[in-house]
């Protein structure tokens, strides 16, 4: 296991585990957050905002499967992921069954960690009704 995947597994248990903090610490100070239907957390404050946002009102269990990590120099890479699994809402209580694709862009930071700057996603099934 790579240390980009080994970031994207921590990512995946964080979002699991619904931890804001977590998140945090595997995005670049300036990171981005591309999330459907909202516009760019851009940085870390704004990133901060929009995961506390989605965990107040949903709570994953997901899976993350990894279908492509290219390093494309020393200091980035990029992964392509698809993730399936359910999601509850906290507004209505109910639990629905969710799959996406993601595209991660790593930085390679000063201290060696290789950290998310840039994450788009974007779903791959139609909601059920």
């Amino acid at each position: 296991m790579t240390t980009i995947t080994v970031t994207l597994s921590a990512y995946n248990a964080a979002l699991n585990e619904g931890k804001t903090s977590t998140v945090l610490s595997l995005y670049t100070y300036d990171g981005i957050f591309m999330p459907p239907y909202s516009p760019s957390a851009i940085g870390q404050h704004a990133i901060e905002l929009a995961y506390d946002q989605v965990f107040n009102e949903l709570t994953f269990d997901v899976t993350f499967t990894v279908e492509e990590v290219v390093e494309m120099s020393p200091q980035w890479a990029f992964v392509r992921t698809n993730s399936a699994g359910t999601t509850r809402h906290a507004s209505s209580g109910k639990t629905t069954i969710e799959a996406n694709q993601e595209l991660f862009i790593f930085q390679k930071c000063d201290d060696g960690a290789w950290r998310i700057a840039r994450y788009s996603f974007s779903p791959t099934s139609p909601p059920r009704a």
